[in-house]
């Protein structure tokens, strides 16, 4: 017996929900944006459909791959190379009573912290260019791991593609993520479905804050928000007409090292950095504008972004006909934040897999309520044992209907989510 199944009622309707949630998805009227965390790489699957190829690690396993890349490097540098050790005390700086086990987002922030300070002091035995140097190798082994290719068979990317493709809205779809990877990108021009980023120009597009202030893109290109940057954003610095230009621009190419634009921590300390990073968070406010009822659909986060969480909080007390929807992989207390607020967050919904979060109320899905084939296979029927030994009854468990809805099957695949 689960902690939910021994202290939570049976209240909540898994079909109910799942029907719901089609509703929403299939609304071509509403505004509907997708939130979508760093759970959801981990939805591609192989080519039978069985089990997830880790094309990307999440946020847990890149910490280490990123650790144990620094060690590499000082290994090649025959001594003369520390990072390793500047890596491991930042490591412990950042671990505490709240924090016991950091992540490279964790460590990059308090990396930025000593770095973006007045003083010139030599603070963990590093001065501002070893915090420099140290930051630039971090990015580019993040880099050198999300830059992995969507496979060649139908996959979950694809579909989202393909649902985003096969309905004309009245609003587009506005998709928001931390991940830095370039998926949704590959997706979208293997479609094809036109998509805008922020990026004007053809040659080598720049970031351009007006075309977003202005909203003059047309309605039936999808919005795509990377709320921490990406793998093919690069800062520019070149002269023009004689003056120094700084931007930031999207290439095709690698970026070069040093030059990522990526930066899990939300430190704003300088103009190249901070312009996109506001621009991206103010898109995520804009979105819960208004009088209308927006609908938010997140998919693969655990909402342990507390400067994200800010935002999608705000946005929903400032609208209340505003409705968010997060769809969980795990059980639902292992995501004690989501169920917190949604405890207090009448209009955040927590679809987890064996209860929910409606209303405020926390509690199991009833037995007996799949709703036929209808819901198949995102709801499955599991037997267990009656605790009073009248038999069997049968119990509903959410299964792949954190896959965004009835067509974006397999998106979220694992609970090492962000």
């Amino acid at each position: 017996m689960t902690l939910i199944e021994k202290h939570f009622p049976e209240i909540h309707d898994a079909a109910q929900q799942a029907r719901h949630l089609r509703q929403v998805l299939q609304d071509d009227k509403q505004r509907i944006g997708c939130f979508v965390g760093a759970g959801c790489p981990l939805g591609v699957y192989d080519a039978n459909g069985e089990k997830s190829v880790t094309l990307i690690p999440a946020v847990v396993e890149l910490t280490k791959r990123v650790a144990d890349g620094l060690s590499a490097i000082d290994a090649q540098a025959n001594g003369n190379s520390k990072l390793k050790k500047q890596w491991d005390a930042l490591y412990a700086e950042c671990t505490h009573v709240y924090c016991k086990n950091p992540t490279v987002e964790d460590v990059l922030t308090e990396l930025r912290t000593l770095a973006s300070r007045k003083g010139n002091a030599v603070i963990l035995e590093m001065g501002k260019d070893d915090l420099y140097r140290l930051d630039a190798e971090i990015c580019t082994l993040i880099a050198r791991e999300v830059r992995a290719p969507l496979p060649p068979y139908r996959n979950a990317y694809n579909r989202f593609a393909s649902w985003i493709g096969g309905v004309n809205r009245n609003h587009p779809i506005e998709i928001f993520t931390p991940n830095y990877d370039v998926l949704f990108e590959q997706a979208f021009e293997q479609h094809p479905i036109p998509h805008f980023d922020g990026f004007v120009g053809s040659h080598n597009p720049w970031f351009d804050l007006a075309s977003i202030e202005h909203d003059v893109v047309p309605a039936r290109w999808t919005r795509l928000w990377k709320l921490h940057g990406s793998i093919n954003w690069e800062k520019s610095e070149e002269l023009v007409n004689g003056a120094k230009v700084s931007r930031v621009v999207r290439v095709t190419r690698e970026a070069a090292q040093g030059k990522v634009m990526i930066y899990p921590s939300h430190l704003k300390y300088d103009q190249s950095r901070r312009m996109p990073y506001l621009a991206m968070l103010d898109r995520l406010r804009a979105f819960f504008h208004g009088k209308d009822a927006p609908r938010l659909i997140v998919c693969g986060y655990s909402f342990l972004d507390d400067h994200l969480n800010e935002v999608l909080l705000d946005g929903l007390r400032g609208n209340r006909n505003a409705q968010c929807f997060a769809l969980m992989y795990s059980d639902l207390l292992q995501h004690e934040r989501a169920v917190s607020y949604a405890k207090k967050q009448s209009n955040l919904t927590v679809l987890a897999w064996d209860g929910a979060v409606v209303g405020t109320r926390v509690g199991q899905y009833r037995p007996g309520t799949a709703g036929g084939g209808e819901h198949y296979p995102w709801l499955i029927e599991e037997d267990s044992e009656n605790n009073s030994g009248h038999g069997k009854l049968v119990k509903n468990r959410l299964g792949d209907f954190h896959y965004l809805g009835l067509f974006l099957e397999q998106l979220c695949g694992n609970e090492n989510e962000r």
